[in-house]
């Protein structure tokens, strides 16, 4: 019985606080968001990756024989809503860091990768036009850095997607957008092709996102449980200007990148807040470092890793 009464008081308490947060953040804030807005709109995460190797490396090359593992580590919070006549803009800001250890420490090579934080907000723009037709802008400015010089311009990337969306079907419950995905980073702009993708079943049970760059198909297990399929493309530029290589090339920026695959549940707890506990594998891994002219001068592939993802999240208009 006490213990009853003192997660009732928990759980109050836990509402209250929420509300005077969401209530300070929040303006207009919509209780459905649509196929591009995000719903977990604050949250903390962990991923942790198996250990592995980079592949066919010289004895000479400092990663040689040096067995690596690395967790990130997810921190995100709401941007305040607001409307301009019918435009909706809202978003989130993530701050993830990437953290790797290696068996044995590389203390001759400066751009020895140890640690990359990451400032990412995400801020969406959508504007309905029709009764089924919007469009809409994802804006995506990333710090990215090791931190181990000052900040510069060059630690930022600027990434966005701008297209238009349809509603299709009855109950509108399929929407698909399209539109170029645009990255500007390190005098280099990058330009292709993106699809967005949100589906949900009549009956409710099975629903489907696929947006750059991830992928979630899932089934309904009643309310508070779901189960399925996850998916995305991890990658993360960050700024190595006046390094070098191991061969003494002048080294301008690095990419680490992965690709994640794997089974995941999701539980609610209690009103808005959910767990999600996801497990896979994670391959295609490569840590690339560029020169001035964009050409790739060190390229480090690793083997595949086991990972395991644990988020705890509160969904809004859920």
């Amino acid at each position: 019985m006490i213990q009853l009464v003192c997660l009732n008081l928990i759980n109050v308490i836990l509402k209250k606080v929420l509300s005077l947060v969401l209530l300070t953040l929040f303006i207009c804030l919509p209780n459905k968001f649509y196929s591009q807005l995000i719903t977990d709109g604050a949250g903390v995460g962990i991923t942790v990756n198996g250990k592995s190797s980079f592949k066919n490396l010289s004895a000479v090359d400092p990663y040689y024989g040096n067995k690596f593992n690395y967790t990130t580590y997810d921190f995100w919070l709401p941007i305040p809503s607001f409307r301009l006549g019918k435009t909706r803009i809202l978003g989130i800001i993530n701050y993830r860091i990437l953290d790797f250890t290696f068996d044995r420490d590389i203390e001759i090579s400066p751009n020895y990768i140890t640690k990359i934080q990451e400032i990412k907000p995400t801020l969406v723009v959508r504007h309905p036009f029709g009764e089924r037709w919007a469009a809409f802008g994802v804006f995506i400015p990333t710090i990215a850095s090791d931190f181990k010089n000052s900040f510069s311009m060059n630690d930022m990337v600027f990434d966005g997607i701008f297209g238009v969306s349809r509603k299709f079907g009855e109950k509108s419950n399929l929407e698909i957008g399209i539109g170029p995905h645009v990255m500007y980073a390190f005098g280099k702009f990058l330009i292709t092709p993106a699809l967005s993708l949100d589906y949900k079943s009549n009956n409710g049970k099975w629903f489907a996102q696929i947006y750059w760059p991830r992928v979630n198909i899932f089934r309904n297990l009643g309310d508070n449980t779901q189960v399925g399929l996850a998916g995305s493309i991890d990658w993360t530029l960050h700024n190595l200007q006046n390094y070098k290589n191991y061969q003494g090339e002048e080294i301008d920026y690095a990419q680490f990148s992965a690709i994640h695959g794997g089974l995941q549940i999701n539980q609610r707890l209690f009103d808005g807040f959910w767990l999600q506990l996801q497990g896979g594998l994670g391959f295609a891994n490569k840590y690339t470092l560029f020169n001035a002219q964009n050409d790739t001068i060190s390229n480090y592939k690793a083997k595949e890793m086991p990972y395991v993802k644990m988020m705890l999240s509160y969904r809004f208009g859920k």
